[in-house]
């Protein structure tokens, strides 16, 4: 009788632990938990600081015969050598803002090399030269842009010197001297073609004698 006696006691005990869990997943459902305001808070001030951390970057792309500007964002204590990589890296992939992009397909990075004077040597794979299909308009602007993304945004540079697989080239279409570091080249050229100048609106710069050293035709 005993043993029978005390026979309800399993059961109570099961229907009080089923009742109790049931209840913990009703009631968590019901009324949640107030959200961590401290986990919140830290996780705004985290994304403050990499807001802070970030600069923004002037990408100067040929777009509908005149140079159009868009900006890229890049972390801010970036060694300059590697902003000038990321630079040309998004130049390369063409302007996000048109149809159509006035880069030359598939073309790529292939090194990247400062001088003690501060000229940098980009070069480029050969499609950079390859698959341009321009007039001479079309060789400034892509030269021009180029230069003005990379003197906008890299501050320890004095000109900039294009190299196609790791060899000088003397032109890439046939209009304008490739041989020649960019600065003195493009503005010389700047006087032959001042409605193309754009975003980057600079002053064209002296003509004469120059200008024929740089053109081609």
């Amino acid at each position: 009788m005993a043993s029978k006696k005390y026979l309800w006691i399993p059961a109570f005990l099961l229907l009080f632990t089923v009742g109790m869990t049931g209840g913990y997943f009703y009631f968590s459902k019901k009324f949640p938990s107030p959200p961590d305001r401290i986990g919140a808070k830290e996780t705004e001030e985290k994304i403050g600081r990499a807001i802070e951390d970030m600069f923004t970057l002037r990408i100067y792309y040929p777009a509908g015969g005149r140079l159009q500007m868009e900006e890229r964002k890049a972390q801010r204590k970036t060694p300059q050598m590697t902003v000038a990589e990321a630079v040309i890296s998004e130049f390369l992939k063409g302007p996000v803002n048109v149809s159509v992009s006035e880069i030359p397909k598939d073309a790529k990075l292939i090194g990247l090399y400062k001088g003690d004077d501060g000229m940098l040597y980009v070069d480029l794979s050969d499609e950079f030269r390859r698959n341009f299909g321009g007039d001479a308009a079309a060789e400034f602007l892509l030269l021009r842009g180029l230069y003005e993304s990379l003197i906008s945004n890299v501050y320890d540079i004095t000109d900039v010197k294009i190299l196609i697989e790791g060899r000088e080239m003397e032109s890439l279409g046939g209009h304008l001297y490739l041989s020649y570091p960019l600065k003195d080249m493009v503005s010389s050229a700047s006087a032959r073609f001042p409605e193309q100048l754009g975003a980057a609106g600079e002053t064209p710069g002296p003509t004469g004698d120059k200008e024929s050293k740089f053109n081609f035709r």
